[in-house]
């Protein structure tokens, strides 16, 4: 009957206040709709509540919640039972974790259902206050709100294994998630780089594990590599441990731990050898990337990794225990005596059911003891017991799969929710693992793949950004790389009514950045959505170069190798670059911005533009469309996702068409070199043309420089990669990618 009160008084509410369609809230709630005409408000100088009625986790948090809005929160707030400003109500029978938020020029009225829709709503009414400058007064909207979460998980992940960081530094990143509604922090505490966490029973984890005499410098990739050879590590103790959780619990946030197991187990291997295949004593590496040794398969290692699993148990009350299980090379598991024993005995047809078996071991240990056990999608190989939970992060694929099995899964594919990737295409982003994931692709993240049916779908139980930090060394990187994208996926997995993306971005550039970047939370925030954006076009004998610019002061400069000078201002919408002929140009673009500064070069040669046909598409994730082999843009190093054609197979097929015959000198092509995210130079390039011209050569660097003379109106390109990333290295066995850049015609 209350809950029919609640929907009664909700229709009451929507007959009194007219629609509009701005909300400062983020995520944005299910109904808000302002009184009147929309520019009524409630001014007091005090935030008084019913204490008695508020329920009591929220009471005891409530001023550290204004203190994450209000400076000086203290003065504004006065406890007051059975009477205040804000008034509580209790409705039973609703909408999990739903509430409202009723303003009138008299009352602030909340209705929830759990503590934690409680604590929504509070959040939800401290975005909406205004300060005035000049008594410091408050002022809210007069407004209704209703709102309730779509999705159970709504998580961000932290990787404290490559990098540390402190206590006080995780319980910011709790206050940053508790603003804007998230409910799941995966803590990987465990890796092959570190060790975070002490373990009792086995005190080696953090003696040894715990730290590492050397970090490589500047990317993986770089060559050569040089490291920095400091000491590095740090770990948390049992008691910093059930602090953060107790902490989190306040925010209404749940911890999952991660033990990474079988792979990425370097670090703990450090601290004891007898539970690899080998024995072989090793140090922590400094270096990223995947390593062969990992736990052996061996009864002994099994209940060592249990006796860690039962201590974390003690620590951490969650109802899914997260186990990694991905990136686990089998080279040591098939030369290794226990590990082929096992088999035998278990009459498993290879390494990949061994590992089926691990992942069943700790699932069985963790459901004896009324836990779930969740891992990332590897751990569907070989086949997965009833019960445990996918985290799908190698694409969709993996939690499609897993959903139609009837397990529950995390969607947090790379494509949209790894925010270590780079976020602009501006050449002035600091360091990152690789890959782009810019604010609006998390904002059009869609948890639930049109694949499933009605019956599968709720499987689903959301999503979850992973922050892996191999390149993010400090806090304010990692608020940077975070933040604003975690509002973005914080508005897909709340469920709201999903404004188009410019209004989101209205709101956010207007009231949330400014509280961020402001005083009292001091947080260092990335920027790069508002830089100027940029999109190529084909022309004839050319391309051309749209610029979107978000402040009327900004404008371009341009200069050339050879003179080519000029500057085009911002009504000066489009810039034209022409194929040369001679010999190649290069041009210098210089965005001139109040907001931050940014280059682009780019290279015009007999090429640019040319229509291209991919016989071989490339993958979804990294197809920026037919212009990118041809867009006078080579890939950067470290590479980024929008730069580059990414294929997932062996084999690439592609035409280029000029338009008309020309004569060919020389092909200039350029492939990536990742192999730690399994993307390989092809081993040989055929180049054909339609007059019987047909030449291989083999492929020996990222650039080749190869002499090939013709006169065509297209070329046919055969790229051929090896048909499996080789052993020893991250992925052996699979299919390795092909990574393709600038494809200069000269």
């Amino acid at each position: 009957m209350r809950s029919l009160l609640f929907l009664g008084n909700f229709w009451i509410c929507l007959h009194f206040f007219s629609q509009n369609s701005t909300c400062n809230i983020l995520p944005t709630p299910v109904t808000f709709v302002k009184a009147g005409s929309g520019n009524e408000f409630l001014e007091t100088q005090k935030l008084s509540f019913d204490s008695n009625a508020c329920p009591e986790p929220i009471n005891v948090i409530f001023a550290e919640i204004a203190k994450l809005y209000l400076p000086s929160a203290h003065n504004y707030l006065d406890h007051k039972a059975d009477k205040g400003l804000i008034k509580f109500q209790y409705i039973s029978g609703g909408y999990p974790d739903s509430y409202s938020l009723n303003i009138t020029s008299k009352e602030i009225r909340i209705a929830y259902t759990s503590p934690a829709s409680c604590f929504y709503a509070l959040h939800s009414l401290f975005q909406l206050i205004q300060i005035n400058p000049v008594d410091s007064s408050l002022k809210l909207p007069l407004c209704f709100v209703k709102d309730y979460p779509k999705f159970s998980w709504r998580g961000l992940h932290l990787d404290v294994a490559r990098h540390f960081f402190t206590v006080d530094e995780v319980k910011k990143y709790l206050d940053l998630m508790s603003m804007y509604k998230f409910n799941i922090f995966h803590w990987h505490l465990t890796d092959d780089q570190g060790w975070r966490i002490e373990i009792k029973r086995y005190p080696k984890l953090t003696e040894i594990g715990a730290w590492r005499d050397s970090t490589v410098e500047n990317h993986y990739a770089t060559s050569p590599r040089t490291w920095n050879t400091k000491r590095y590590g740090g770990f948390y103790t049992q008691e910093q441990i059930r602090e953060v959780v107790a902490y989190a619990a306040d925010r209404q946030i749940t911890i999952v731990p991660e033990i990474e197991m079988p792979g990425h187990a370097r670090a703990a291997l450090a601290a004891y050898p007898e539970y690899s295949c080998s024995g072989k004593q090793q140090p922590v590496p400094g270096l990223w990337g995947v390593f062969e040794d990992v736990f052996c398969t061996k009864d002994s290692s099994l209940h060592f990794l249990q006796n860690i699993l039962e201590e974390v148990m003690e620590l951490f009350p969650s109802q899914y225990i997260h186990v990694g299980g991905d990136e686990v090379p089998k080279t040591r598991w098939k030369t290794c005596p226990n590990c082929q024993k096992k088999k035998r005995i278990l009459e498993l047809k290879d390494e990949t059911e061994l590992q089926s078996y691990f992942i069943g071991q700790m699932d069985q240990y963790l459901k004896k003891r009324g836990r779930n056990l969740m891992g990332w999608d590897e751990i569907l190989e070989g086949g997965l017991s009833p019960g445990a939970a996918v985290m799908s992060w190698r694409g969709t694929e993996g939690g499609i799969a897993a959903a139609q099995q009837g397990h529950f899964v995390v969607m947090s594919p790379g494509s949209h929710c790894y925010f270590d990737h780079y976020q602009s295409k501006s050449t002035s982003e600091p360091l990152a693992i690789g890959g782009y994931t810019p604010l609006e692709k998390v904002y059009d993240f869609q948890p639930v793949p049109q694949e499933l049916s009605a019956q599968e779908a709720p499987f689903i139980l959301g999503g979850q950004a992973n922050l892996w930090t191999e390149y993010i060394p400090s806090f304010d990187q990692l608020t940077y790389m975070t933040y604003p994208r975690a509002i973005a996926l914080s508005q897909v997995l709340w469920g709201g009514s999903k404004a188009p993306y410019q209004t989101f971005e209205e709101v956010l550039k207007t009231h949330h950045i400014p509280r961020l970047m402001g005083p009292i939370l001091n947080t260092h925030t990335s920027l790069s959505f508002m830089k100027p954006s940029f999109k190529f076009k084909r022309i004839p004998n050319g391309i051309s170069l749209g610029f979107e610019f978000k402040d009327t002061r900004e404008s371009v400069a341009v200069s050339s190798n050879d003179g080519h000078d000029g500057v085009w201002l911002d009504h000066e919408k489009t810039l034209d670059f022409k194929r040369t002929i001679k010999k190649t140009r290069l041009y210098n673009l210089t965005f001139l911005s109040p907001c931050c500064a940014d280059s682009l070069t780019l290279i015009s040669h007999q090429g640019l533009g040319a229509q291209v046909s991919y016989e071989t598409p490339p993958n979804e994730r990294y197809n920026s469309g037919d212009l990118t082999l041809v867009d006078g843009q080579f890939g950067a190093r470290p590479w980024r996702g929008n730069q580059w054609a990414g294929f997932d197979t062996n084999t690439v097929k592609v035409r280029l068409d000029f338009g008309k015959r020309i004569r060919i000198t020389e092909l200039e092509l350029g492939f990536l070199y990742e192999p730690t995210s399994w993307i390989h130079l092809p081993l040989e390039i055929r180049v054909s043309t339609n007059r019987g011209k047909d030449q291989s050569y083999k492929v020996n660097n990222e650039r080749c420089n190869l002499k090939f003379q013709a006169k065509s109106d297209h070329i046919f390109l055969h790229i051929e990669g090896l048909k499996t990333i080789p052993i020893g290295f991250p992925g052996e066995g699979n299919i390795p990618w092909i990574f393709c850049d600038e494809f200069v015609i000269k």
